[in-house]
């Protein structure tokens, strides 16, 4: 549904961008099912250009939509310069233009918050393909906020909200890292280029993490949220591919994971259970 749906200037050359953004199945180079322990609480201080960003483009909106900094100033609408590289960013446009289309109801997307792209330090953010989401608002007036921690919100319209965001996040970054992977990631979603192509892999900790807590908010499966997956796990998560209609295997087939997340994101912005 998604998979030709940019015009800015097409696919550049780069492993990452054409098996992860084409939806392509080939693996690339560094694909593992151990997921990055990634230090992902930056200070302002790291976002200044180092050697590595010699290479990387410049942007305050992805796609028109304005990316602000809330970190230092709580509701700051500064405009503020990111960097990334530029198939970071075609993956960046790809992932707002799905966001829009999935949560329509809401209306356009008004902004978005970000912890840090580039940061000067190792790892996918000092590569310049990598992404924190804090918080996102909408034209109708709803919000997500991982910022807030939202994934453990007392409200159950808002955790489906979060886990819909997510994974919007998952159609387009392979490691997306949740408020239950691990703490460094308790106030934000990470998603980064690492180990592409998208798919849902048993072996990974954020994965099975993902599925396990979609289970429980979406179909009250109560699974312990632990990133293992066992016996009761793989039986939620085949009752959650049989209500969403879902055939072929998520595990091998990017497309069919993508269709899967879309489909869970529309239950998700709906508030509707699956």
């Amino acid at each position: 549904m998604f998979e030709n749906n940019l015009s800015r200037r097409g696919f550049v050359t780069g492993a990452a961008a054409v098996a992860g953004l084409a939806g392509l199945s080939v693996i690339a180079p560094g694909l593992a099912g151990a997921d990055p322990k990634i230090d992902d609480q930056h200070s302002e201080s790291e976002f200044a250009p180092g050697v590595g960003a010699l290479a990387m483009m410049t942007f305050q909106k992805i796609d028109g939509t304005p990316v602000y900094y809330w970190r230092s100033d709580r509701g700051n609408t500064t405009a503020r310069n990111w960097q990334v590289t530029a198939p970071f960013y075609d993956a960046l446009v790809a992932w707002i233009r799905d966001l829009r289309t999935l949560s329509a109801a809401y209306g356009s997307i008004s902004y978005i918050v970000s912890a840090g792209f580039y940061v000067d330090k190792a790892g996918q953010h000092g590569a310049g393909t990598a992404m924190d989401l804090d918080h996102v608002r909408w034209s109708g007036g709803n919000t997500i906020s991982p910022l807030d921690q939202a994934h453990a919100s007392t409200t159950a319209a808002t955790r489906k909200r979060y886990f819909a965001t997510e994974a919007v996040c998952r159609r387009r970054f392979r490691y997306v890292l949740d408020g239950f992977y691990n703490a460094d990631h308790h106030d934000h979603i990470h998603s980064d280029f690492g180990g592409m192509p998208v798919r849902v892999l048993k072996d990974s900790e954020a994965d099975t993490k993902f599925v396990q807590a979609t289970c429980n908010n979406f179909r009250a499966s109560g699974l312990a949220v632990d990133g293992i997956w066992g016996p009761n796990t793989q039986t939620a998560f085949n009752g959650l591919k049989t209500a969403l209609a879902v055939t072929g295997d998520p595990h091998t087939s990017t497309a069919v994971w993508q269709a899967m997340l879309s489909k869970i994101a529309t239950k998700g912005f709906a508030n509707q259970n699956i």
